[in-house]
């Protein structure tokens, strides 16, 4: 992995954990959901989980249709997408 993508995930889950402008944080996972490197998407999905466990207020079709996408585009990734589903059910 490179510096780069280390420090794009680490800001994405940064951002999961902390970010407090809730929409730009949901924003900006879904767009790095739809990028082509597996290790930043893959970053982003956590994130999301994150803002869920934080009870942010997602748009909760948006992110299920951009799960759904990165289940069909890395498979490899269904487990961390599980996962964050199972945190979007529980806390929002």
């Amino acid at each position: 992995m490179s510096d780069v993508e280390t420090d794009v995930a680490e800001a994405l889950v940064s951002i999961g954990l902390n970010e407090q402008d809730e929409a730009w944080a949901q924003n900006t996972c879904l767009e790095y959901m739809s990028r082509e490197n597996q290790t930043i998407v893959s970053a982003a999905v956590c994130a999301v989980g994150h803002l869920a466990r934080r009870q942010v207020e997602l748009d909760v079709e948006a992110v299920d249709s951009a799960l759904s996408k990165v289940k069909k585009k890395f498979p490899a990734l269904e487990g961390i997408v599980a996962d964050a589903l199972e945190d979007i059910a529980f806390f929002t």
